[in-house]
Parts: structure tokens; C-alpha cells; sequence
């Protein structure tokens, strides 16, 4: 019988479709996303919350490809340990049609997509739709979670009516603990370099996994044993990382603001903790126009400002 090598398990499980496909091919495994996440002891006491109904509308905040859909399989696979019966809203259906199924359930899991930016309008659609529902007194004695997209959160008044839990992105530290309880070790990376992996990722788990595969791909071409912090710096170089982020930021801010802002954080990235004057002479922009840069990347948890020893400002990354 075969059997994979442990470089072959990494390439597949660094390839692995996203929670939302896997979903959708029905062929979802709830041991594997327990396995293959780290979720923090916050999360499981959300999860018992909602499943000791504290509210009856409770939202999953989270940013692209933070694992906001599989947070929701995660509190599937509580709810079933406890007897709690769920039912995964595919939306866009019309709950009119289906309410002789919904109606046996008593937990409703409504995973919304990933909007692209300045597409306000189809979140504001879709949730009039699932305040329609919430107000349908057939629901009342329901529980519904509904994953919304970080960058969109807000400007709804829905919003406003129900419990929300932020998934946070991972730290480095966490998602070096979840490929070590995967693979038993940090090989073919060394410690420091799957921690600049982490880094390089801002958290997210989804863009973890590519950077991980284009790492080990790297490798192979190669004909190396071993993947390095050079290496890591080499294959997954500015434009990588720019290009991940201006797609982060593109919600929330314009076009010239977010290649200021991907050059500001690529700095810390590269060159630690920097004084925000010595921080605006490099990037190339007025003391005035950085604290606004600062002030709108302070405000998404991107970085954060303190006094040093010297009374100076520092900048540093979250």
C-alpha cells in the first residue's frame, strides 16, 4: 500500500480547498477543521454562549480568509456533541420554500461570502434578507450565526440588534503550534523561519497555507532539504506580501493611501519598531500625512503607537 511522504502531506494539506468549496462539494471532515485550526479558549466560550442560546443573533466577524467559515463548522461540530440539532443556510435560498426544514432545527448557520470592495450594496441586500428572517416570529425560539466579512462590518442596522464575536487573526506563535501538531515538527522549515511565514501571512490562516506551498514548491525545485529565513524572504518577496495586503486594505482605503500603507508596514516588517518621524522620511511623506496613515492602520489593529524611553512616538506592528 502507499503511503504519502511527509513532504507530499504538507504539499496537500498547504493546497487544501477552502472551508467554503469543501463545504459545497459536501465533503467537509469537522475532525480535520478541529485538527487543523487553532482556536483559542475565547472561541470555545463564544461557542458555549451560543449554544446556551445568550442571544438569538449572533455574527462571526473576520477578514478574508481568517476562517470565518470554518469557525462555523467548528460550532456545528460542538453544537452535534451536545445534541444541538444545525442547519447550514445555503444563501440565496428562499426560506419560504424551505421552512418544513428549517423548522426541526434549532441552530441556523448562515456563512455570507466575501464581498470585493466598494460592493456594499449586495452585504446591505443580503442582510435585509436575514432581517426579515430574524423578525419572522417563526424564528424566535432560533439561533442564528452569521459569518460577515470584516472589512464590510458596519452601516447596517442589524448589526447593531445581535452578539458578535471577532476572529482575530492568528499570531505567529499559533500557527507554528497548529503545523507542528500537524507534521510533529516545523520541517522542512526551521522554527524561525515558519515564524517569519507567520508573519509575513498578518494572521491569515488561508494565506498561511499559500505561503507555506510556495515555499515547499520552491524546495522542490530546488532539490533542497531544508527551507531557511532567506528563503522564506526570497520566495515570498514584497511584491507577494504588497499585493496580499492592498487587497486587504482595499475597503478602507484609496489606491495612493494603500501603497503608502503597504510600504509602511513592509518597513516593519523588515526593520522592527521605527520612530514615526524617521518612519514618514523613509516612506517618503509629511510628518501630518503619516499620523493620518498611522491613525487609519491603528484604528483596523494593523499597528499600534506608544512613547519610547525618549518621549519619541514608536511605531510598531500588531
Amino acid at each position: 500500500m502507499y503511503v504519502a511522504t511527509t513532504f507530499e502531506k504538507i504539499v496537500l494539506w498547504a493546497s487544501h480547498l477552502t472551508a467554503e468549496q469543501k463545504m459545497r462539494m459536501d465533503v467537509m471532515n469537522f475532525d480535520l477543521i478541529m485538527q487543523d485550526y487553532y482556536w483559542t479558549g475565547e472561541f470555545w466560550e463564544f461557542v458555549e454562549g451560543v449554544l446556551e442560546g445568550g442571544s438569538n443573533l449572533v455574527f462571526v466577524v473576520g477578514s478574508q480568509g481568517a476562517g470565518k467559515t470554518s469557525a462555523l463548522r467548528a460550532i456545528r461540530s460542538r453544537a452535534e456533541t451536545k445534541g444541538v440539532s444545525c442547519y447550514d443556510w445555503r444563501w440565496g435560498e428562499d426560506y419560504e420554500q424551505h421552512w418544513h426544514v428549517v423548522k426541526d432545527f434549532k441552530l441556523l448557520l448562515i456563512d455570507l461570502p466575501d464581498y470585493r470592495a466598494g460592493n456594499s450594496r449586495s452585504m446591505v441586500r443580503d442582510l435585509d434578507e436575514i432581517g426579515r428572517l430574524w423578525y419572522d416570529s417563526r424564528f424566535y425560539s432560533r439561533t442564528i450565526v452569521v459569518s460577515v466579512q470584516r472589512e464590510m462590518f458596519g452601516g447596517h442596522y442589524l448589526l447593531g440588534k445581535g452578539a458578535f464575536f471577532n476572529l482575530r487573526p492568528l499570531t505567529p506563535e499559533e500557527l507554528v503550534m497548529v503545523y507542528v501538531r500537524k507534521f510533529d515538527s516545523t520541517w522542512p522549515f526551521d522554527r524561525d523561519s515558519l515564524l517569519l511565514v507567520g508573519r509575513l501571512c498578518r494572521g491569515i490562516f488561508r494565506r498561511f497555507l499559500r505561503y507555506i506551498k510556495l515555499c515547499v514548491e520552491d524546495m522542490r525545485l530546488r532539490g533542497a532539504d531544508v527551507i531557511g529565513v532567506d528563503d522564506v524572504g526570497r520566495v515570498i518577496d514584497v511584491s507577494v506580501v504588497g499585493r496580499d495586503m492592498e487587497l486587504e486594505m482595499s475597503g478602507f482605503m484609496r489606491a495612493g493611501e494603500r501603497e503608502q500603507a503597504v510600504a509602511v508596514l513592509l518597513g516593519l516588517l523588515g526593520g522592527g519598531d521605527m520612530n514615526q518621524k524617521e518612519l514618514a522620511s523613509v516612506i517618503g511623506v509629511s510628518p501630518s500625512s503619516m499620523g493620518r496613515l498611522l491613525g487609519k492602520l491603528e484604528l483596523r489593529g494593523y499597528v499600534r503607537r506608544e512613547r519610547g524611553d525618549r518621549k519619541e512616538l514608536l511605531v510598531r506592528l500588531v
